[in-house]
């Protein structure tokens, strides 16, 4: 089992998580990280 180091969400493999800013992380969370983290929503 591999984990998401941004949620901690554990997945099947390492093959299914991504590299983020230098972590790995779930495609929940790279999906996320790529519509602008940093505005805020609404």
């Amino acid at each position: 089992m591999a984990k998401c180091e941004k949620c901690g969400a554990e997945v099947a493999s390492k093959e299914d998580l991504y590299e983020v800013q230098g972590i790995q992380v779930c495609e929940d969370c790279k999906i996320k990280s790529a519509h602008s983290p940093s505005q805020p929503c609404g």
